[in-house]
């Protein structure tokens, strides 16, 4: 099995349940912001976790059809950069709520999908009906020693 077989490896149980818990995390951790603001508020964030959408579709388009060669660690790091950018250039204020909203949808949708890869790119993913080859900075690790555990068995 070569490294791009590896990186569409399915998650097997226990990255899916890390997967779901951290995105019920940012969940718990979003849920209050979107209770205290006015609706004014309310969709500022949801705006800039749009905007994540909008942006990580172009960027699904573009490594699926200009760039699939791209090696799956370096593309996960150049897909992560605009998230934490936004996160930290925001960060107290709606774009950072805006950012974790995004990323806890992701999450859960990549959990509950058992999306391979690169979380950011998960809901692309349902919009393309194609699964990124990129790799997940924290979680590809989890799913390549799962899958040897449950290989080896």
């Amino acid at each position: 099995m070569n490294a791009s077989d590896q990186l569409r490896i399915k998650p097997r149980m226990i990255g899916r349940v890390f997967r779901f818990c951290l995105g019920l995390f940012f969940v718990t951790e979003v849920w209050p912001v979107y209770q205290d603001v006015i609706w004014e508020g309310v969709l500022i964030r949801l705006g800039w976790a749009i905007g994540l959408v909008l942006f990580y579709l172009l960027f699904h388009f573009i490594i699926s059809e200009f760039i699939p060669k791209i090696n799956p660690v370096v593309g996960a790091i150049i897909a992560f950069v605009p998230f934490l950018a936004v996160f930290f250039i925001g960060y107290g204020g709606p774009a950072a709520t805006g950012a974790l909203t995004f990323l806890a949808v992701s999450l859960l949708l990549a959990a509950v999908r058992a999306d391979p890869g690169c979380e950011v790119m998960s809901i692309p993913a349902v919009f393309s009906g194609k699964h990124t080859h990129l790799a997940c900075l924290l979680f590809s690790p989890i799913d390549w020693c799962e899958n040897k555990l449950h290989n080896i068995s």
